[in-house]
């Protein structure tokens, strides 16, 4: 159905001004003349959103994520509590590190995740649920290699 009658267009150039002007309104011949599309790059894509991500960001990332139903409880918790983020970090992890808690400097939060899914790939038995929840959140960042590393051979 054409709603052209309904609302008052009487042709294809012309716009919805046309109606309520006057006949020699000098917008009538501004509003058909057609506008140039505007050429411009694409939104950066989640990838580059993550590898410069603070942990607060992450946080509130996992957040949105827990909320809009893609992550679990179980996958909220390993990617929405940073260790940074907690009040008594300085006091212990810091301490020994003698490194202070930085939780709202950006770093590549996708090298991070890589790094922590290799360690479980070495210290943990195969069917670990934890590296399942990591190479979801990995996903979810944008990472599109999901191939897992080499697995070095144990001997038994």
């Amino acid at each position: 159905m054409k709603l052209d009658i309904l609302l008052g267009r009487r042709g294809a150039g012309r716009s919805w001004r046309n109606r309520f002007a006057w006949p020699s309104d000098p917008m009538d011949d501004a509003l058909s003349v057609p506008i140039a599309p505007v050429l411009a790059l694409p939104p950066p894509g989640r990838n580059a959103r993550a590898r410069s991500m603070s942990p607060r960001q992450l946080a509130e990332w996992a957040q949105e994520q827990y909320f809009g139903g893609t992550l679990t409880w179980e996958e909220y918790r390993v990617a929405g509590f940073h260790a940074e983020l907690h009040p008594n970090y300085n006091a212990t992890v810091g301490a020994l590190t003698g490194q202070p808690a930085m939780p709202d400097r950006p770093r590549d939060m996708i090298r991070e995740w890589e790094e922590r899914l290799a360690f479980h790939y070495r210290h943990s038995t195969p069917g670990d649920p934890q590296i399942r929840r990591i190479e979801k959140i990995l996903l979810l960042l944008g990472h599109t290699e999901m191939s897992p590393p080499a697995r070095p051979r144990r001997p038994f």
